[in-house]
């Protein structure tokens, strides 16, 4: 996995960094060359918001008031990156793993695609799903066997539309439409 690791203050997330990058994933980290919280400003290119990031941990302290050192978990939010807020030990707990964190975290943003859609065309559909890419949203919307053509899509159009509104950084939105199959078949 790509992790970006935020870290509320400096040096909270070495043990679970070094952790990570002992498990082959790929560690990234928003703080520019002076320790700053945002490598985007010294050039725009830098921001590893510009690549795929599976999911962004966020290292804080227990009780600790939200500091300018997390701002990478403010971009990661504007722009759909699954967020797991992990504090000191929680990344050895029992039962959990880093990996069980961010599928639930990128099921909660996949579910959040969902819901735009779902309060977008309201009826009509069956079911709805969605899977989070690198720059990519895909959208299967399930429909009545019966619906038409011209009806599906403009279901289609307005189900991009909600994804657009809910996810603006996103640029591809694929649309699918598949038409369910009756009880007979």
């Amino acid at each position: 996995m790509d992790v970006l690791v935020i870290e509320s203050s400096p040096g909270i997330a070495t043990t679970l960094q070094n952790r990570l990058t002992r498990d082959g994933h790929e560690v990234i980290s928003c703080n520019d060359s002076h320790g700053g919280p945002c490598r985007g400003v010294e050039s725009n290119e830098t921001c590893p918001m510009t690549k795929h990031i599976d999911v962004a941990i966020l290292a804080r302290e227990r009780d600790a008031h939200p500091t300018l050192n997390e701002m990478g978990s403010v971009c990661a939010l504007r722009h759909r990156v699954p967020l797991v807020t992990l504090y000191p030990g929680d990344e050895f707990g029992p039962g959990e793993s880093t990996e069980v964190a961010a599928a639930v975290a990128r099921r909660e943003v996949e579910a959040g695609y969902v819901a735009a859609v779902r309060r977008q065309l309201r009826h009509g559909v069956e079911d709805i799903a969605a899977t989070r890419e690198f720059q990519r949203i895909h959208v299967t919307i399930s429909v009545d066997r019966t619906m038409s053509a011209q009806t599906i899509g403009r279901l289609a159009d307005r189900a991009r539309q909600a994804v657009r509104e809910h996810d603006p950084h996103t640029p591809v939105v694929d649309i699918s439409v598949v038409r369910a199959p009756t009880s007979i078949d």
